[in-house]
């Protein structure tokens, strides 16, 4: 059975480096780092968790990393988890990423060197390569993911299901007499948003309603890339649609800023619809249809599973799909726009 002074000895390095990189308690080069990882694992290294337990001192703190503050899902979604973590005696801390491409690896490797507990990633911007990377780091620091991403091996998950929610979403509109739907997307090219945009384009084909490629604006997440959409829509598009999905609720409140420039009524002249259910969408005229997610039950999930995989490094990768519920109100059905709920001043 191997020893880290062979680890040491094979990967030309100090016992105190392959230590360090053990147990996180100081930065080691990059280069040097997965070196010594590649040698644990050609010698298949275990180290002794009894002498491991003795040394390690836990901080008690967890960071959620989330792709922006500007979207009030992700702020309501760490104050659920902050709760629940506390519940446990964990602190939190909160880390936006920025848009460079390698961001997440980034701000994980320096969250190691500040030994939080675990990591709780939230983002829907991980290119192939860079989650690859982050995976090999979650083998040393518990990671769990928050969005679905197209692995070769499995991953500890807590993710809502986007298709189910946009097929509900798109069914309702459907329902409602609308044929001529167009679909502001997300990011394309990830998962999160393939698996919404599926559930859109899927249930279109279920009652034979021709899917327009120019119903289909790519964007971003963010409140203007849905005002730009609806433009698009409205003043570009051979098609005049009579309803408006979007990919979340940011982007949805974006186009009907737009239609509310421009005087059309809504869900009279063109219904919208988002997803997410952010409590902006209950204070915007019309107030939002969209599908809700249950963040207080995500939360619970997600802490669950990293509390489990902090007290049980190796223990199996567990993935949980949460069903959401469509939430139908005036933006979409003209019926409920006498119960809107709107912020008096």
């Amino acid at each position: 059975m191997a020893t880290i002074k062979d680890v040491a000895l094979a990967a030309g390095v100090s016992v105190a480096t392959v230590s360090r990189v053990l147990n996180n308690t100081a930065p080691v080069n990059e280069e040097t780092r997965q070196k010594i990882q590649s040698v644990i694992e050609e010698l298949h290294y275990q180290p002794s968790m009894i002498a491991r337990g003795m040394r390690k001192q836990q901080s008690k703190v967890i960071a959620v990393m989330v792709p922006s503050y500007e979207n009030p899902y992700h702020i309501k979604l760490f104050k659920h988890i902050e709760d629940y973590a506390r519940q446990r005696g964990y602190r939190l801390i909160l880390v936006g990423m920025d848009e460079g491409n390698d961001s997440e690896h980034e701000s994980i490797m320096d969250l190691m060197t500040r030994n939080v507990d675990g990591i709780i990633l939230c983002t829907y911007r991980g290119n192939k390569h860079n989650i690859k990377n982050i995976m090999h780091l979650s083998k040393r620091l518990p990671i769990i993911f928050m969005d679905n991403f197209e692995f070769d091996e499995a991953i500890s998950s807590v993710v809502i299901d986007g298709y189910q929610g946009m097929w509900e979403l798109t069914n309702h509109l459907i329902a409602l007499g609308h044929r001529a739907i167009a679909y502001i997307d997300g990011s394309s090219g990830y998962k999160v948003a393939n698996e919404r945009r599926n559930g859109y384009q899927n249930c279109l084909k279920k009652h034979d309603i021709p899917l327009e490629p120019e119903l289909i604006y790519y964007a971003d997440y963010e409140i203007n890339a849905g005002y730009h959409a609806c433009k698009y829509f409205m003043e570009a598009c051979s098609v005049r649609p009579t309803a408006i999905l979007s990919a979340n609720d940011i982007m949805a409140i974006g186009a009907i800023g737009y239609l509310r420039e421009k005087g059309y009524r809504i869900p009279q002249d063109i219904a919208v619809a988002g997803f997410d259910d952010i409590y902006l969408s209950q204070i915007v005229v019309p107030n939002l249809t969209t599908y809700r997610q249950p963040l207080d039950i995500i939360a619970e999930e997600v802490v669950k599973l990293l509390m489990d995989k902090i007290s049980t490094p190796n223990s199996e990768e567990r993935q949980m799909i949460i069903n959401g519920e469509l939430v139908v109100r005036g933006s979409t059905d003209a019926t409920k726009l006498d119960k809107m709920f709107q912020v008096t001043v």
